[in-house]
């Protein structure tokens, strides 16, 4: 475990042009019509990229190496993976390269993949040894890898992030009500409200009511953004914008009544798709990752978020697999009622670095 003044060096060494990459990864990942609830982890996904991309000749359009830091900045809340809210936060990161023993790593790119923070098992690849880890390193919240093991497979990259904290302030006092939750669609259903008043960072502008909810030790927090139109008419440029607003320093701080929904999501996500769009090419060779080289075959994230009266626990595993081949006061509080679809999105208070990011459009399918 590092110390805090190593986390904040990672942070800091996220420039604005890196955290709206992250956005974008995420976001483009959201863009589910099939789906009202979606969960990603854009930190996972790009760890994963920047790894896969140092076997490959071609340049991604995104600098995925830039990237490193949003893997490693979470080290000051380093332990061991759990699917129960501590009071003290954490935050497990796991990254593995399997490799078949019939097969070696070549030195320029092992050395290229150090940054990343990639361990490399040189074993048989089998089914049950990538659903184990998985399991493991998730604290049985994701039971399977997303990765179909064929016998052409020589490589499979896994990485695994899995985040579990209680709310600084929680929601047990305000209680849980059945309340209206209007749908994307104009549909309404209940749901179970969780409710409370508190001082907290907020805003009301630019198209979005969100507020600031940090957990236990004030570091990390969820920024909860609600979009004044439809979700589809609200330009999402601006929600990176209305994220900064809630960080540290920029934020208004203000008594604010709170109603959020209980609510528990599951996502899997293809990524070949995205790795597409970034520039990172999926049809071709990985001539300087091994010797003969591989191809990427499969790559996937799965992912699950649970958020109730005690806090947040969520966790997402990316694969990807390469074959041969309540206080009193006078004034009103300002209302942030999540009663109609909105993001979601965990991260650390100073910069809103997107560790997870969520679309909940049906608190009741989740």
């Amino acid at each position: 475990m590092t110390s805090s003044n190593d986390s904040s060096i990672h942070s800091a060494a996220l420039t604005e042009e890196n955290q709206a990459d992250l956005l974008d990864i995420g976001l483009f990942l959201l863009d589910d019509p099939d789906s009202a609830n979606t969960v990603v982890s854009p930190v996972g996904v790009a760890a994963a990229a920047g790894v896969i991309a140092e076997g490959s000749s071609d340049e991604p359009i995104i600098d995925l190496k830039s990237l490193q830091p949003a893997w490693t900045m979470w080290r000051r809340w380093a332990g061991p993976p759990t699917r129960h809210p501590k009071k003290n936060p954490v935050i497990a990161t796991k990254a593995q390269l399997f490799v078949d023993p019939e097969f070696s790593i070549k030195p320029a790119y092992h050395e290229a993949i150090a940054g990343w923070d990639v361990s490399i098992e040189i074993e048989a690849i089998t089914q049950e040894n990538l659903d184990e880890w998985a399991r493991i390193n998730t604290a049985n919240l994701i039971q399977q890898s997303g990765i179909k093991v064929t016998p052409e497979m020589k490589l499979v990259l896994q990485n695994a992030i899995t985040f579990a904290a209680k709310w600084q302030e929680d929601f047990r006092r305000g209680g849980v009500l059945d309340d209206d939750f209007t749908r994307a669609d104009g549909t309404v259903t209940r749901v179970e409200m969780m409710g409370s008043v508190r001082h907290a960072p907020y805003t009301v502008s630019d198209g979005w009511r969100g507020v600031r909810l940090d957990y236990t030790d004030g570091e990390l927090a969820a920024f909860v953004l609600i979009p004044d139109d439809d979700m589809e008419q609200v330009p999402l440029t601006t929600l990176r914008q209305a994220v900064t607003q809630l960080c540290r320093p920029n934020e208004t701080m203000g008594r604010v009544a709170v109603e959020l929904p209980r609510f528990t999501a599951t996502s899997e996500k293809k990524l070949f798709e995205l790795f597409d769009c970034i520039g990172l090419e999926t049809n071709t060779q990985l001539k300087a990752m091994t010797d003969p080289p591989v191809m990427l075959t499969q790559a996937m994230q799965q992912a699950i978020i649970v958020v109730d009266e005690r806090g947040t626990v969520v966790s997402a595993v990316t694969s990807g697999g390469m074959e041969t081949g309540v206080s009193f006061y006078t004034e009103k509080p300002i209302e942030i009622i999540a009663n109609r679809p909105f993001y979601f999105i965990v991260g650390d208070v100073e910069t809103g670095t997107p560790l997870f990011l969520s679309h909940i459009g049906d608190p009741k399918m989740a």
